[in-house]
């Protein structure tokens, strides 16, 4: 998937920033009462020592300074000192617990996500590339837990604070409190409109980080394939590209908010020149005390104070709540097994007494549209037989494990398992009597023991394997993945190309051990090479999503079609690398 399909498909996700996911959001506060009360009455507490701080410079004018009155100025700055001391705690306080409290919600948020992630279905992650689920995981949830422990501390103080000295303001002088206020409609006017188009930019900003992680990602992957092919100019081209896509959209984020800052400042300006002038007219008529005054405008300078600040920080709002819409999105996004108490998965449980007896009747099937896999495919399986599939790439072959593992569902017909629709079986303990091995093999890093118990959740200690099995050969990582199926004890086994990887004296070997384990049991062989399916039962011949031919393999040379001229070109291969060796 292509960066600009990422963006596509992310913006055809999210909408308009939807109040359900600020509910959400203060649900998950919630669910930490002891951080979030604490935070919320130290915020009370700093919001009324700030409010204090201007009407005892007022007093102090009335009260001391005119009258002279030295006693009472000391109290009045002992009073003041306090006021200080209490906010200053306050501040301290309620910066660790909302700091906290957004690091807890962030952890749960961070659970929650990875727990979804393991019971989406496979075809889920076939759609949505790797770098994009991380992007989700890492950098959204720390956006979040920013917002929560700045943005939303930041916005929330700070409204308490507005409303306080809005308040504060009306109590000391209703006429000059009115005049102050009539820049608050354009204000809000030019609030409300920037405010839209950080929305906007915010969320592209973010599409196109979890496009470039994604593009990042498949890289470092494929780094092997790049040096190989000397594609390192080209894909460092590609790179630029989709780097200057989202510096473009960081950029925008930063105009906007460079035309919106000042607002705030030239609103203050003409706030306080109002109230200079129409109050210095009330002091010189003796309607309205120095101090009073004084109190007013230190409001008035405090009163856009927290405006700047709500300002500064709603960036920091707007891009957590963008990633709320991208987190919250994929925790919509249905799942195919569903949780049990406390959220957590059972331990999946195989299947008793499974005979292996499986019938394809009438099975269509497409990964997108009506561009059909499957054409009315019908085959019967049956228990503890070796069946081959063999066909042209493209035919369909891995497509009907797939559909076996139930990572899909066929469109049209039905597959059953011992007499029962396959759709009636419980996925997880399908697929734990279901041991496959697969010709890409996935180790996690770990020992040896790790990646082998990994059925059953156990591991033991051993030697590490380096990322993705790197420390072992290809044909070691196919060894170790029979090794952890056979440890499963599947009911049933499925080789998906498993032995293109290893040595003519391995690939013996291995199907030696699965004669030895599938004894009695049904075994699915997929293969390009037909040595691999030569002794089976039943050989069936896919082409174009359609049985072209099956039979054992005597059968299918005697038929002389297309398994037998696969067969004869293949061997002719052998001999001659032979001959050459």
């Amino acid at each position: 998937m292509t960066a600009e399909n990422i963006m596509e498909q992310e913006e055809g996700e999210i909408g308009a920033i939807r109040s359900n996911h600020l509910r959400k959001l203060i649900g998950c506060m919630l669910c930490h009462p002891a951080p979030l009360a604490i935070g919320l009455v130290l915020m009370v507490a700093t919001t009324a020592a700030a409010l204090l701080e201007p009407r005892l410079f007022g007093f102090a004018i009335d009260e001391a300074i005119v009258p002279r009155d030295w006693s009472k100025l000391r109290s009045l700055s002992a009073i003041y000192f306090g006021v200080i001391l209490i906010r200053v705690v306050s501040v301290i306080g309620q910066t660790y617990y909302f700091e906290k409290l957004g690091q807890r919600v962030a952890q749960d948020l961070r659970c929650r996500l990875f727990s979804h992630l393991q019971r989406l279905p496979v075809s889920a992650f076939d759609r949505n590339p790797a770098g994009r689920l991380m992007t989700r995981v890492t950098n959204d949830i720390s956006s979040l837990s920013e917002m929560f422990s700045a943005g939303f501390v930041a916005l929330a103080g700070n409204a308490l604070l507005l409303v306080g000295i809005l308040v504060w303001l009306l109590v000391l002088d209703l006429r000059l409190g009115l005049i102050a206020g009539t820049v608050f409609p354009v204000m809000a006017i030019l609030t409300v409109y920037f405010s839209a188009r950080l929305k906007v930019a915010y969320r592209e900003a973010r599409t196109r980080l979890s496009a470039l992680n994604a593009f990042l990602a498949e890289n470092l992957l494929g780094m092997k394939i790049i040096h190989l092919f000397n594609r390192q100019s080209a894909q460092l081209g590609r790179f630029n590209e989709v780097n200057e896509r989202f510096t473009d959209s960081q950029f925008a984020t930063v105009r906007i908010f460079a035309l919106f800052h000042p607002v705030i400042t030239i609103c203050s300006g003409i706030a306080v020149s109002l109230v200079i002038w129409y109050g210095v007219g009330s002091v010189h008529d003796a309607s309205l005390a120095p101090g009073v005054l004084v109190a007013f405008l230190a409001y008035v300078l405090a009163l856009f104070q927290p405006l700047r600040e709500m300002a500064d920080k709603w960036n920091i709002f707007l891009s957590g709540m963008a990633s709320a819409e991208r987190v919250f999105s994929i925790l919509e996004w249905p799942v195919e097994l569903p949780a049990g108490e406390g959220g957590e998965l059972a331990p999946a449980v195989p299947i008793a007494s499974l005979r292996g007896h499986i019938i394809f009747e009438n099975v269509w099937f497409a990964y997108e549209g009506d561009h059909w896999i499957l054409k009315d495919f019908s085959l019967e399986i049956s228990p503890g037989s070796q069946v081959g599939v063999v066909g042209h790439t493209g035919a369909g072959k891995t497509t009907l494990i797939s559909l076996l593992m139930r990572f899909y569902e066929p469109q049209r017909g039905r597959i059953l398992l011992d007499g029962k629709d396959l759709r009636d079986y419980d996925k997880r303990a399908l697929r734990a009597s279901i041991g496959i091995v697969q010709q890409d093999v996935f180790l996690f890093s770990g020992s040896r023991a790790d990646n082998v118990d990994f059925w059953a959740g156990t591991g033991k200690s051993g030697a590490e394997l380096g990322e993705r099995g790197g420390s072992l050969s290809a044909g070691e990582r196919q060894v170790l993945a029979f090794e952890r199926a056979r440890a499963a004890n599947p009911s049933i086994w499925i080789l998906d190309e498993a032995t293109a990887n290893v040595d003519s004296g391995t690939e013996a070997r291995l199907q030696q051990e699965l004669e030895s384990s599938s004894q009695g049991r049904t075994a699915v062989l997929i293969a390009h090479r037909l040595a691999t399916v030569r002794n089976a039962s039943n050989i069936i011949v896919l082409h174009k999503g359609q049985i072209l031919e099956q039979g054992s393999h005597g059968q299918l040379i005697d038929l002389d079609g297309l398994y037998a001229r696969l067969y004869r070109y293949q061997r002719a291969r052998e001999l001659h690398g032979n001959q050459n060796v």
